[in-house]
């Protein structure tokens, strides 16, 4: 009676190995402050996801949802005051977004914010300020956002490559909880690019403060994923060995 095993070869074993050291890192917390946010050294551009519903309304009290194919958590409705952090027309001002009729009562972890076309090209640099609140009604002063998981758009590079001198500035202040993005040190030109954070905390409360008319705000979901035991469940198949009894 003999016994075989039938492994992944040396070429697939290469593979795979290729295939996660290419895998993008976690994202770091977004901490301090600086001139130009970094671009990541794997840029995926914008992140598999589905942005807010867009209201009809821009000023006063508006609602915005997800729905299905968001992950299970962001499916449902959240309620906003303040006008709308978007467009042209829109009016700046503050935003202040309420979470507790999503499923878990508050954003969960793992949300995207995307800052669009935050530059200089307004009459004076375009900026955002956000603030973050737990379920207590309290500051989180932790860092809660991400560095940059992914850029879109179109830079000041060659053939619209986007360049580290256009990303915005930003400041977080560990003491209030306060982020703080600028286009004051965009230089090159007028890009257009939007840059996805993730968030690394549930928030139950979110506050927006848009300056300029032109920069955008948005939230967006992650789509759901496959249930465990579709594509991890082939990966685990692809690795394991096999064992053939051969009669004689």
């Amino acid at each position: 009676m003999n016994y075989h095993s039938a492994l992944l070869t040396g070429a697939g074993l290469a593979a795979l190995a290729t295939g996660l050291a290419t895998a993008p890192a976690a994202a770091a917390p977004l901490t301090g402050n600086g001139s130009n946010m970094v671009i990541p050294t794997i840029n995926p551009g914008a992140p598999a996801n589905q942005a807010r519903a867009t209201p009809t309304l821009v000023t006063g009290g508006w609602t915005s949802s997800w729905t299905s194919p968001a992950a299970a958590a962001w499916v449902g409705s959240f309620s906003v005051s303040g006008p709308i952090p978007a467009g042209s027309t829109n009016p700046t001002g503050l935003s202040r977004y309420v979470f507790n009729t999503l499923p878990t009562n508050v954003l969960p972890t793992g949300t995207f914010f995307r800052l669009g076309d935050l530059d200089g090209g307004s009459a004076t640099a375009e900026a955002f300020e956000l603030r973050a609140f737990d379920s207590a009604g309290g500051a989180i002063t932790t860092a809660w956002l991400s560095e940059a998981v992914g850029v879109a758009g179109v830079g000041t590079g060659t053939a619209g490559a986007i360049l580290p001198n256009n990303m915005p500035s930003w400041d977080f202040n560990s003491t209030t909880g306060l982020y703080t993005f600028t286009g004051a040190t965009v230089t090159g030109g007028n890009p257009s690019i939007s840059v996805y954070m993730e968030s690394l905390t549930n928030i139950a409360t979110l506050e927006v403060f848009r300056a300029q008319a032109f920069a955008n705000f948005s939230l967006h979901a992650p789509l759901s994923v496959p249930a465990p035991g579709g594509a991890v469940a082939l990966l685990m198949v692809g690795l394991a060995p096999t064992v053939r009894r051969r009669r004689g």
